[in-house]
């Protein structure tokens, strides 16, 4: 039999390009592949004992696979190939009986790699107004005081700090500021105005998600509830009520009927009814019971509130107020800062 299809393949090789495709002879299998894909195909529709010859036009750079008699798998370049398929029967006078089908097979140029997919922005996170939570202690060397982070998140995904002037000094001065929940962040001084006593701090890098308290847009009236909780050492991280007894003054600040101690100054003040931030702790004329105390009011701190172009604005350092040395805080490394004691007078006999 092999001899036979030898010597059928020598006679007919020249006639077969010209034979007439044979309806019931066909090439099975799909007709494109991607670029470097194996091309798989088979003869249908043949004589069971048919001689099967395949074909292949361009034969350049093809290379075939070993296979069935009535496969053809093959690997080429990009391009448009003529595939040939012959059935060759002998029959019952010896005369040999030669079908023929042929297809254009095309296999696929050469692709780039598909770019991975980004992964989906996640939403912007602003943060969660939580001021008991936005309330932080804040060292600067060894000095503690408190400060409230601010929201909503600047521009920049910085965040704003608020606290006493007298709890900083120096120019760009840098600081730590750590939250209940253990997480701590590089901090430094923006802003600075002695008068109402407040300091305008900023994160050091973006933070995606952090507590903040709201300020308030207009001062509170006299007899309005306030609470603020601060690292003071009289009871640190309770709750201490108060009322506001006094518009600001004329270095922009409220007065307060309100318990403090060292420690505490620098920490928010809130409305007990929407716990908007009101005031800041600066002055007391007394510690660890309620009595006046005073504060930078929400409208002084408002209007002093950098933008985040004003970070590199330069100030004059103040000097540190010079008080007693207060009782160590019980966490070690942070020495809470005195509050500066002031008398007890009526309002229209401050300065």
């Amino acid at each position: 039999m092999r001899l036979l299809f030898s010597f059928a393949l020598l006679i007919f090789s020249s006639a077969v390009m010209a034979a007439e495709p044979t309806p019931g002879l066909r090439i099975a299998g799909n007709m494109t592949y991607p670029a470097h894909s194996l091309v798989r195909l088979r003869a249908e529709g043949h004589d069971p004992k048919a001689g099967i010859l395949w074909r292949i036009y361009p034969s350049a750079n093809v290379q075939r696979a070993t296979t069935a008699r009535n496969l053809l798998e093959f690997a080429a370049p990009p391009g448009s190939y003529e595939v040939e398929l012959l059935a060759i029967v002998t029959g019952m006078d010896g005369d040999l009986k030669i079908e023929e089908s042929k297809q254009t097979i095309i296999v696929g140029p050469t692709l780039p790699d598909p770019k991975p997919m980004p992964p989906a922005p996640l939403p912007p996170t602003e943060g969660k107004l939580d001021p008991i939570n936005a309330l932080g202690r804040i060292r600067f060397g060894n000095a503690g005081c408190t400060a409230t982070i601010v929201g909503p998140r600047r521009s920049d995904g910085k965040w704003d700090v608020l606290t006493a002037a007298h709890c900083v000094s120096g120019e760009s001065q840098r600081g730590t500021l750590t939250l209940k929940d253990g997480r701590s962040f590089a901090i430094r001084v923006v802003a600075y105005h002695k008068s109402p006593d407040l300091a305008w701090c900023v994160t050091e890098e973006a933070v995606a998600d952090l507590p903040y308290a709201k300020l308030a847009e207009k001062n509170p009236d006299p007899n309005t509830a306030i609470w603020h909780m601060g690292f003071g050492v009289d009871k640190p991280g309770n709750r201490e009520d108060g009322s506001v007894t006094d518009r600001e003054n004329g270095d922009g600040q409220l007065r307060m009927s309100l318990s403090v101690s060292s420690g505490d100054s620098g920490g928010g003040i809130f409305r007990a009814d929407t716990s908007e931030l009101i005031s800041v702790v600066c002055c007391t004329s007394g510690m660890g019971r309620k009595v006046s105390m005073w504060g930078g009011s929400a409208e002084s701190a408002r209007r002093t509130r950098p933008k985040p172009a004003d970070n590199e604005q330069l100030w004059s350092p103040l000097p540190i107020p010079i008080q007693p040395e207060a009782k160590p805080s019980h966490k070690i490394g942070w020495k809470p800062r005195p509050i500066p004691i002031r008398p007890d007078v009526p309002q229209g006999g401050e300065s």
